[in-house]
């Protein structure tokens, strides 16, 4: 079986380099974010909950999408970009036509593991945090509160752009494309096992600890997407529509709810339909249409150049 070429960096190499630039992108992120709020006039160590006129929540926004774009997607465009050169839009499954056959399962799987996530949110809720973790859910709402505070189109707008769009892009970039396929999955030999450590990455990066379980099968759940369909474009869209629909209900709500204070949780037993659901769709996906036969998009991008060559 033809492999990927020695050219590139191995999986090691490319962890030292995602890690590095990663920190860099940590600080140019920061950096840039708080330059905007001070110019708006916030300070980015402590503002009021949901207190913030029109135009500093507006602010507040564009930091929080600048510094989101350039931590998450700018580090992963990086590093695509000095790993793969021109093939980083193959390397990071951008380029590759989604699995058609598979996509209506991909989706129907997503959508019915909405109750299992919501009874999971539930119980993560029931467990124990110490008292610095507590304290920083606190602040993260007081942050949210601020974002998701909309009183026109274009705040909402704006904060789809912050909440979703970008999310959805930057993080699906790092952490499917570049975390799961590139670093793990060649370590372990083994989608599952990158598919499950790059959830579980996924979900401590937020450092919202009340959500780390449903974040985490959040992220489970996205990274199957990718492995069942090839393209990077699905977790990508499916990750904006989820963040979307909560954005959305927010604004037509008028009022934003953490995610610590749940009353609408599903019954057990629906929870229970839900996991045995999407297990069956799973396996169904996965014996149907035997994602393992998938080419790897950098692999036939490499052996097209071949051929020409």
């Amino acid at each position: 079986m033809k492999q990927i070429s020695d050219k590139f960096p191995s999986p090691l190499k490319l962890f030292a380099l995602t890690v590095g630039i990663l920190l860099g992108m940590l600080i140019v992120g920061s950096v840039v974010a708080g330059g905007i709020l001070l110019a708006g006039g916030i300070d980015p160590l402590g503002f009021g909950a949901g207190d913030l006129p029109a135009d500093a929540r507006q602010g507040l926004r564009l930091g929080l999408l600048l510094n989101n774009l350039l931590t998450f997607g700018g580090t992963a465009f990086i590093v695509f970009l000095v790993a793969y050169r021109r093939f980083w839009r193959p390397a990071a499954g951008l380029n590759a036509p989604a699995n058609r056959k598979a996509l209506p399962y991909v989706i129907a799987t997503f959508v019915l593991a909405f109750p299992f996530i919501a009874y999971a949110a539930w119980l993560n809720l029931q467990l124990p945090l110490p008292d610095w973790m507590l304290q920083n859910e606190a602040q993260t709402n007081t942050l949210l509160k601020s974002v998701l505070t909309m009183n026109s189109v274009p705040e909402l707008l704006m904060a789809l752009l912050t909440v979703a769009v970008t999310p959805a892009i930057g993080e699906e970039l790092l952490l499917r494309g570049l975390v799961q396929r590139r670093i793990l999955h060649p370590v372990f030999k083994s989608h599952h096992f990158a598919i499950w450590i790059a959830a579980i990455v996924f979900s401590a990066m937020h450092m919202e600890f009340a959500g780390f379980v449903p974040r985490m099968l959040l992220g489970i759940l996205l990274g199957y997407a990718y492995y069942w369909t090839n393209s990077l474009w699905v977790p990508v869209i499916l990750h904006f529509f989820f963040n979307g629909m909560q954005v959305m209900v927010t604004y037509f709500n008028g009022q934003y709810i953490p995610d610590t204070e749940i009353t609408d949780v599903p019954p057990w037993y629906l929870a229970v339909a839900s996991l045995l659901v999407i297990v069956a769709l799973g396996v169904y996906i996965t014996r149907t249409f035997n994602p393992e036969a998938h080419p790897d998009p950098l692999l036939r991008e490499q052996s097209a150049e071949d051929l020409s060559a």
